[in-house]
């Protein structure tokens, strides 16, 4: 549908675990074990190594010069905030209505126990563009 050196722009968000990413997270997983959900293996890959799109672009042979930027950040919730943005995540919206309170009771009881009652959570976009030739 691109014109002749139309370009291209594809964006990637997820999560992102820098070297300094909150320990809340490893912590945590205990209660998703518990709720009998899988383990995320840690460390997470770093931001800087998680894929773009940069080979599947360049392999299609439609597209020059492939550039990608990405862009990390942090946000810090309080347990409420947090809840309502695991509210947003399919798999938690999935749960057993009991095992999502137990994991949810979990979240806030933890968070309320820091000294300042915030989880610091960061994030990941990745933007790819590219020229068609």
């Amino acid at each position: 549908m691109l014109k002749p050196h139309g370009k291209l722009a594809i964006v990637g968000t997820g999560h992102s675990f820098p070297a300094d990413a909150d320990p809340f997270f490893l912590d945590i997983q205990d209660a998703y074990e518990a709720i009998g959900e899988p383990r995320v293996d840690w460390p997470q890959p770093l931001p800087e190594k998680v894929p773009d799109m940069r080979e599947e672009i360049e392999a299609s042979g439609l597209f020059g010069e492939v550039e990608v930027r990405r862009y990390v950040w942090e946000l810090m919730y309080t347990a409420d905030e947090y809840i309502d943005l695991l509210n947003t995540f399919s798999g938690h919206i999935a749960l057993d209505p009991e095992k999502r309170d137990f994991l949810y009771r979990n979240v806030r009881e933890r968070i309320e126990a820091r000294p300042d009652l915030r989880v610091r959570r960061h994030w990941l976009s990745i933007l790819n563009v590219a020229r068609k030739l």
